[in-house]
């Protein structure tokens, strides 16, 4: 690769900004991924670099394939992930498919993930991001929290890694599926802690399964309630089913449903709690409670947990979730331990099928008079 006068711009995260490493074996050292974009649009170049900057990651942006030529000669570091626009820079100027084939026929570079953005799909571009093994290809305007995840998901790991590991609490899985809806890739997310897994195919969600439930109810409940690690493969043969959802749908109603969950269980009861109905104070509240709240007040016995009621409930799990956290701060539900400790149970147990008779008062046997009586009076 010729080498030019380097025109990009580097930018470095703040010293207290987290570091944008998702392996524990790395994350002690501040390891910071180092990303390189380029984008000739300057606008989109501001937003998807500060964007990852702000996650950890350090970012060499510049606005043509030229201009980072000199960053990848022998003796300097290469990055951890490539991303750049197809569209070709200047008249003769290499386009984003032609700078990956580049990257991909030499040794020091083949390994590198490679991200291709565009602003007009056309039909034969999903066919040469194939051909020059480009990681995905995806139409602009991105998100910059979708760049972010894939870049969470791929930087420093080779393009050809049969699988990429990643943890809910570093990469959430709403957010890496948002992700993976946005470009053309097909494959499947698994979950390693919980019985689940997601297929997707060419921006849309084709099966799920979760705790034995299958289609949209188990894409909702491994949003909600997977965690831990997770294993993210691509591959046709790992794809089967028929579309559920697309990645429209999924970024407007799934997508914040899942976001409204997961700030309600970080701020609001753990899923584990087992909670009671204090029924002094549901007296006090109940012409204020809507009809289907019943529904929900009458799970908690003091032995199912939150998580439990939640998939027991018959109403969508973010609305539960959101009528539990309600009753909670009105004193309607609380922990059952408090139950307990408020009305211990009696020392004395009564004999409730036994009769208690007045001490004044003598028992008589049935049909006593009858059997007094003589035969000539019975008669």
């Amino acid at each position: 690769m010729a080498d030019s006068l380097p025109r990009a711009t580097v930018l470095e995260p703040a010293a207290s900004c987290a570091s944008a490493d998702v392996s524990p074996r790395r994350r002690s050292t501040r390891f910071r991924p180092r990303v390189l974009l380029v984008e000739s649009d300057k606008d989109a170049r501001s937003s998807l670099a500060l964007g990852l900057v702000s996650a950890g990651f350090e970012v060499l942006a510049a606005p043509s394939i030229e201009d980072v030529f000199g960053e990848l000669t022998p003796g300097c570091p290469l990055p951890h992930l490539v991303i750049t626009n197809v569209e070709p820079y200047g008249d003769d100027g290499l386009d984003g498919f032609s700078f990956c084939e580049l990257l991909r026929s030499d040794a020091r570079t083949e390994h590198l993930p490679v991200y291709l953005l565009a602003r007009q799909e056309q039909p034969e571009h999903r066919q040469r991001a194939e051909a020059v093994r480009a990681d995905d290809y995806l139409l602009q305007p991105v998100p910059p929290e979708v760049v972010v995840s894939l870049a969470r998901l791929k930087a420093g790991r080779s393009f050809s890694a049969p699988a990429y590991e990643a943890h809910s609490v570093r990469l959430p899985l709403a957010q890496i599926v948002h992700a993976l809806l946005c470009g053309t890739r097909e494959g499947r997310v698994e979950l390693r802690d919980n019985e689940g897994w997601l297929s997707f195919r060419q921006g849309h969600v084709v099966d799920a399964s979760f705790e034995g439930e299958r289609g949209l109810t188990a894409v909702r409940r491994i949003l909600f309630f997977g965690s831990g690690a997770y294993a993210v493969s691509f591959g046709e043969v790992l794809v089967e089913g028929k579309p559920l959802l697309n990645q429209k749908i999924y970024a407007s109603l799934i997508l914040p449903a899942a976001e409204r969950f997961s700030a309600l269980c970080a701020r609001g009861i753990p899923l584990s709690a087992r909670l009671m109905v204090d029924f002094k104070r549901l007296a006090d509240v109940l012409k204020s409670l809507p009809d289907d709240v019943s529904r929900i007040i009458r799970l908690f016995d003091g032995q199912r947990t939150v998580h439990i009621a939640l998939l027991e409930c018959t109403l969508p799990e973010v609305t539960t979730l959101e009528a539990v956290t309600c009753l909670y701060a009105q004193g309607v539900l609380v922990p059952a331990n408090l139950i307990a400790e408020r009305e211990p149970p009696p020392q004395v147990i009564p004999s409730f099928f036994e009769p208690v008779l007045a001490a004044e008062e003598e028992a008589e046997e049935p049909f006593a008079e009858a059997f007094d009586a003589g035969p000539s009076q019975a008669a």
